[in-house]
């Protein structure tokens, strides 16, 4: 590509506009050379000879233009940020998932407890349902005695 001014520019914005899906493997493999990996996605690449070749194999696929000194500057910045978030991601990933494994622990430790109460409470209140259900059936057992000695006393009586 010639700039405005009849020099040439040192690179080109190449910038997918059509998917490759369907299109020839060769086509789908210089893509990717190109480094574009999805309609929409641009990338500056040096103007030579062989990516100037690369985009005429694949110009149905791609818009071409020239790259101003702005986006030179801005790409470095760009690729060194990413690189630092995804360094900063995968070192936090671990972290977080250390994190959400130890609270699933405390939570399922915490139901335990929980359930392990609940059990002992049930089990108190059985124990007292028994206790009073055989103090009642003493109870009911010592008066029945006390009658039937009642009864015998009076049968001797007579």
């Amino acid at each position: 590509m010639t700039a405005s001014n009849g020099g040439s520019t040192l690179h080109l914005r190449v910038t997918q506009v059509r998917s490759g899906i369907g299109t020839k493997p060769k086509h789908r493999a210089t893509l990717r050379a190109l480094g574009l990996r999805g309609v929409g996605r641009t990338r500056i690449l040096p103007d030579s000879a062989s990516v100037r070749g690369m985009v005429g194999r694949v110009s149905h696929l791609v818009e071409v233009g020239s790259a101003g000194s702005e986006e030179l500057q801005v790409r470095p910045a760009r690729k060194s940020d990413a690189r630092k978030a995804r360094r900063a991601a995968h070192e936090a990933a671990p972290k977080v998932a250390k994190a959400q494994k130890v609270e699933k622990v405390v939570k399922t430790q915490k139901v335990e407890k929980v359930v392990k109460t609940q059990k002992v409470a049930k089990a108190q209140k059985v124990a007292k349902t028994q206790k009073v259900e055989k103090v009642a059936k003493a109870r009911q057992t010592h008066e029945v005695q006390k009658t039937e000695k009642a009864q015998k006393v009076e049968e001797d009586s007579r």
